[in-house]
């Protein structure tokens, strides 16, 4: 059973990472992200489980594997098994993903200058 932390809603849609999944190599991080959606997508399914690869240095990012269930917190028959790394793509400021990079890069926001 993962140890889902709640990160927001986006849309309708809610997304958590798994804080016990994070590995932490010398450029790269990997961990595992979640989104329940609010409604069926058209992929008849409600919640995808990716596995993110950072690159901390480059600011990139990549999915290595994209799993699809029919109900939430990965419930029901899996609908989407891609097991396979896609391309390196930009992490966009302000994004759900940039936001799981701040903590898989451990780039957290820092405290204000007193």
């Amino acid at each position: 059973m993962a140890g889902w932390t709640y990160l927001g809603n986006l849309d309708g849609d809610t997304v958590m990472y798994d804080k016990t999944t994070l590995v932490q190599k010398k450029r790269n991080a990997t961990i595992w992200m979640l989104t329940n959606y609010g409604n069926i997508t058209i992929q008849d399914v409600l919640s995808v489980t990716k596995w993110l690869e950072f690159d901390c240095d480059k600011n990139k990012f990549r999915y290595l594997a994209v799993y699809g269930y029919e109900g939430q917190m990965q419930t029901g028959a899996r609908l989407i098994f891609n097991p396979n790394p896609t391309e390196w793509g930009p992490v966009q400021q302000g994004s759900v993903i940039q936001s799981i990079q701040n903590f898989a890069c451990l780039r957290y926001p820092l405290l204000p200058k007193r």
